[in-house]
């Protein structure tokens, strides 16, 4: 027997597909007819790999294996078109011809010289071989086929929307491209190597990975980790016996006892050599195998960290269903909150671009009524609510909003005992179903989801209750001057939306509304004898009035949430030149709130009546505006604000 390097590869390549072979046949239950395709597909690379084995060996007559091992490649082009022609149902009229055509092929390959003329091993133990000159009518259909076989799979990887299918096939075409591009190195000088049953091997790890990672086949759990580690252990091996079928050829002095030394001594210092990087290999491995389990875990460290940052509803609501389209994969999801003073429920977030649920959910949704009466925070599958009559009610609408969105769970959210949620999530784009794994792992997310919404919805009403005070605080000054009822709301309202037009932040956007609130507060400190006055003012009294802005920020200064708002009812009534008050800033020192307020605070003045003045027409408002632009105002704030007003006044005139 010769030892080299392409018996090793031989006997490697064997073993591979004989272990795929067995595992197909033995744990993929049931045997369909796909995976009986498949599984010759295996047996006939096993035979090529057997064949070319034993032709290299010199144990038996090297003509006859050689046949066998030449027509190896047909018998897999064969299978392999079959198996494709399964995998995506389609029906070739020409197809059973094939079969007649590889069986003929297979006969006169074997049992004449027509296409191999003679094939031995020299001393050496080299191959040398010669092709009858018709071998090309066997090679020319063989690889037809496999053009055929690359198109169909082409086509159905085009088709599919499931990206975990169209990784079985981009691997599948892969593999199948290598086998056949290396079978044609047997028509030149290299096919004296064995070439081609080393790109078998590399093809037999791209479908084991095929089968373990992408579930190309039912293989139980441990049987495809079991899988993995033999194939680890088993390049390990190839490395250890390579090494020292190296070592024997290059002291070709070595023989007898000595040979057995040197085998343990190269054995020992593999395994030292090698331990480290198969642990490696193995833990790399663990990683592959567990990935979405190990990605699922880090997406709920990610969202326990991130989820509680924040307390706005809606950011935390797509935070959570990006992270769960992203790490599992998943059609579409949405998330409905429920709405405390009419009882039903509302999307406020959805994961793709068609809206399922504009309605939402009626407080009596047999959905809603179903997760209200469950105790245990059970999730709700697409098989419960076919079973379950109380989901005969829905309504039609309902019923097709429901289809449409093709849910497969939705889960309760639930804080203190109540209902304050629902997230659904549609299916998974692998079309496999949630794993019970997988369903736990949603009940946490459903609990961390409803704590950190009840946190952003606590937050919310407190921020509600504040603003509300404040807001109450502002009508108070307001109708103490009796000629500025209703003012503090509408500068606010124009504050906020000069704000957002210049780009502003949606929190120094919310300071600036409640600065526009507050902007006369300090007017509290004012008696009403200046400020109901009917007539002008004299100039003791505009010294009392010049007073209210510090007056103003004085009295909120106390207050931590009102800090940012503070600058702002300070320096409300200083003047872009600097001849304003109480400071006499100018320019960019004015905070940017303050030149706001300036603005629209003007506008409303002047639009406003008043004793000893009729209300100024819009016109003469922004002429007044334009030219104190500069002077008085932010030309910056001048324009945007403009910009507000006449998109104000145009949707005014369209309602008309």
């Amino acid at each position: 027997m010769y030892w080299n390097a392409s018996t090793l590869i031989t006997i490697f390549t064997t073993l591979l597909y004989g272990v795929i072979f067995t595992l197909v046949m033995v744990y993929s239950k049931p045997l369909n007819r796909l995976k009986k395709i498949f599984a010759l597909y295996l047996l006939a690379m096993s035979i090529w790999s057997i064949s070319a084995f034993l032709t290299v060996s010199g144990f038996v007559n090297v003509l006859a294996w050689f046949k066998v091992m030449t027509t190896g490649p047909m018998m897999v082009i064969l299978a392999m078109f079959f198996f494709v022609q399964n995998m995506f149902g389609l029906r070739r009229t020409w197809a059973p011809y094939t079969i007649a055509y590889a069986i003929l092929v297979i006969l006169i390959t074997n049992f004449s010289s027509v296409m191999v003329q003679f094939a031995f091993l020299d001393q050496g133990g080299g191959l040398h071989y010669k092709l009858g000159n018709n071998f090309s009518l066997v090679a020319v259909p063989a690889y037809f086929l496999v053009v055929v076989c690359l198109y169909d799979l082409i086509q159905g990887h085009n088709r599919s929307h499931d990206g975990q299918q169209r990784n079985r096939i981009r691997y599948l075409a892969i593999g199948f491209s290598i086998t056949i591009l290396a079978a044609l190195t047997d028509f030149t000088n290299l096919g004296k190597y064995p070439i081609d049953i080393a790109a078998n091997s590399v093809t037999a790890i791209l479908i084991a990975y095929t089968i373990l990672r992408l579930q190309l086949l039912d293989i139980r759990v441990v049987v495809r980790l079991g899988l993995l580690y033999s194939i680890t252990t088993a390049i390990f091996s190839a490395i250890y016996f390579l090494s020292i079928s190296l070592l024997l050829n290059a002291f070709q002095l070595i023989s007898g006892k000595t040979v057995f030394v040197v085998s343990i001594l190269v054995g020992a210092l593999s395994a030292i050599l090698l331990s480290p990087f198969r642990n490696l290999a193995q833990a790399w491995i663990d990683r592959i195998f567990y990935r979405d389990k190990y990605n699922a875990e880090l997406m709920l460290q990610r969202l326990s960290r991130t989820a509680t940052s924040f307390l706005d509803i809606e950011k935390i609501a797509h935070l959570i269903l990006s992270e769960i389209s992203n790490t599992l994969h998943i059609e579409h999801g949405a998330i409905l909150i429920k709405n405390t003073d009419r009882g039903d429920f509302q999307v406020i977030a959805e994961d793709g671009e068609k809206k399922h649920f504009p309605s939402g959910f009626r407080a009596d949704h047999p959905i809603v009524v179903w997760m209200t009466k469950s105790k245990q925070n059970q999730p709700l599958l697409e098989r419960d609510m076919s079973f379950a009559p109380m989901f005969k009610s829905l309504w039609k609408e309902e019923r097709q909003e429901l289809e449409r969105f093709n849910a497969e769970i939705f889960l309760p959210l639930n804080s203190k005992g109540e209902l304050i949620g629902i997230l659904g999530l549609g299916k998974k784009l692998s079309s496999q179903p949630y794993t019970r794994d997988e369903q736990l792992l949603f009940s946490t997310l459903a609990n961390q989801t409803a704590v950190a919404i009840e946190n952003a919805r606590l937050y919310d009403e407190l921020k509600g209750s504040f603003v509300q005070s404040v807001t109450a605080l502002a009508n108070a000054i307001d109708i103490r001057d009796t000629y500025t009822n209703r003012h503090s709301q509408q500068i606010a309202n124009w504050a906020a939306k000069t704000a957002r037009q210049l780009g502003c932040t949606t929190e120094e956007i919310n300071d600036i509304y409640l600065g526009g609130l507050l902007h006369d507060i300090g007017k509290i400190g004012i008696p009403d004898t200046i400020l109901q006055k009917p007539s002008k003012l004299n100039e003791g009294e505009w010294v009392v009035v010049h007073t209210h802005p510090t007056l103003g920020a004085d009295l909120i200064s106390p207050i931590k949430k009102l800090a940012g708002v503070v600058p702002m009812v300070e320096n409300s009534h200083e003047r872009y030149d600097g001849l304003g008050y109480p400071h006499g800033k100018k320019g960019e020192d004015i905070p940017l709130g303050a030149r706001i307020i300036s603005v629209v605070d003007s506008y409303s003045a002047m639009l406003d009546k008043r004793p000893y003045k009729e209300p100024y027409s819009k016109d003469r408002i922004i002429t007044e505006l334009m030219v104190n632009s500069s002077k008085m105002y932010d030309p910056k704030v001048v324009d945007a604000f403009l910009k507000i007003i006449q998109a104000e006044d145009q949707d005014l005139n369209s309602k008309k």
